[in-house]
């Protein structure tokens, strides 16, 4: 499989990028599949594996990204997880040995600004995760290997409620910051309030409802929405401290411990002021939401 710079390439993607700006995913799949004949290349199969999620092929998306996973350098979380990878994207602090694995709306941002003042003594004030990508970049890592290549790090996972976390999702992300709007930032108009039938400020209700197909349509909001036993796998043993969010100044203290730097205390975008209220109907969807990640649940449920 191809991964070089492809002129070819390039213009088969901007045209795809156009058809599903126009709502055209049939037609970005049919120009895909010409185009694979002709070149076998990564892009282009990682775009396949979108596409076809658009159009609902959960199965065959899959596929694919199990496909072109072991071939492009750095594959996302998001394509991890359908690849039905052992590996998870881990954010190292070698000088420290520190390894954290990133849960998205598991207290990421107070986190990684934690890190950053590890590392530089500066507070990164909720910037942490694009600032750290430069100076601790993120490695792919197979978790069933952590405790021979990392023995002696110490490997920390902080995890949430899977319910709370779509609450914080749909306040913070889609009300707030409007993940789904910014989906078309400079490709269409400001206007815009639907996509693929689907409101880009849905009111939770229709958010939980609609889970599926949004997970399907919008890509960030599906690697935001994934499950913990997906991202983090299923065996809580393999990591030196699991934690939920509302336990961050005992995995504070403990950072402190290992690194022997001060930390201040740092809590960035507080679930009380950012996570969505449910009415007595959304509760009800909840319930429903609940079985979708019922192996979370049972796997880290009691640190809920």
């Amino acid at each position: 499989m191809d991964t070089r710079k492809n002129i070819a390439v390039d213009r088969i993607v901007a045209e795809v990028d156009c058809l599903l700006v126009d709502q055209k995913p049939e037609a970005a799949h049919a120009l895909l599949r010409v185009g694979l004949d002709m070149h076998d290349h990564a892009r282009l199969w990682r775009l396949l594996r979108r596409v076809l999620l658009m159009l609902g092929d959960e199965v065959a998306a899959a596929d694919v990204a199990a496909r072109f996973i072991d071939h492009v350098h750095k594959p996302t979380p998001a394509e991890l997880v359908m690849a039905g990878s052992p590996r998870s994207v881990f954010t190292p602090l070698p000088d420290h040995k520190l390894l954290y694995l990133h849960v998205s709306k598991c207290g990421s941002t107070t986190v990684k600004d934690i890190l950053h003042h590890i590392m530089t003594g500066d507070r990164a004030a909720g910037h942490a995760h694009r600032q750290l990508s430069g100076m601790a970049a993120s490695q792919s890592i197979d978790r069933s290997t952590l405790g021979t290549t990392h023995a002696d790090w110490f490997k920390f996972l902080v995890v949430r409620d899977p319910v709370e976390r779509l609450r914080s999702y749909h306040r913070f992300n889609i009300l707030h910051a409007g993940d789904l709007v910014k989906s078309f930032a400079g490709a269409v108009d400001a206007g815009r309030t639907r996509y693929m039938g689907l409101e880009l400020r849905p009111d939770y209700g229709t958010f939980l409802a609609k889970l599926t197909r949004y997970r399907q349509v919008f890509p960030t909001l599906r690697a935001h929405t994934n499950a913990i036993s997906d991202i983090a796998g299923t065996d809580p043993g393999i990591y030196d401290w699991v934690g939920p969010v509302t336990q961050m100044d005992d995995l504070r203290h403990e950072l402190e411990v290992r690194s022997g730097v001060s930390i201040p205390a740092i809590h960035n975008f507080q679930t009380s002021d950012k996570a969505t209220l449910a009415t007595d109907h959304d509760q009800q969807l909840e319930d429903k939401v609940r079985d979708f990640y019922a192996l979370d649940y049972e796997v880290y449920g009691h640190y809920f």
